[in-house]
């Protein structure tokens, strides 16, 4: 039994050794946590034809304006989202890396 167990100790061992050595785990982009919190409700349903994050379609023609553009938009309102979408305490820097998250999610 004692055989046993320590068969099965240096198999984990070995399994575990294997897996950090080849994974290493993603860090989550600076922006997401920003956009969970601030902009989530509009930019996760569509509302007032906000467009939803990872739907490329939504994206395809606001992509090709280019992040500065879009970063302008977001500070200072577009359309029917007001400036900042509201969130008037987000400095300009926090708002062009959440625009650089929901950009970093349309392939």
């Amino acid at each position: 039994m004692k055989g046993f167990k320590v068969m099965i100790a240096n198999t984990a061992l070995a399994l575990a050794a294997c897996s950090s050595e080849t994974e290493q785990p993603q860090a989550e982009h600076p922006g997401a946590a920003l956009v969970k919190a601030n902009c989530k409700v509009c930019h996760a349903q569509g509302i007032n034809g906000a467009p939803i994050i990872g739907n490329n379609k939504m994206w395809q023609d606001r992509k090709v304006k280019g992040k500065d553009v879009l970063v302008s938009h977001a500070i200072n309102g577009f359309g029917l989202m007001p400036a900042k979408g509201g969130k008037t305490h987000l400095s300009d820097e926090e708002i062009a890396i959440a625009v650089d998250y929901m950009l970093s999610q349309v392939k």
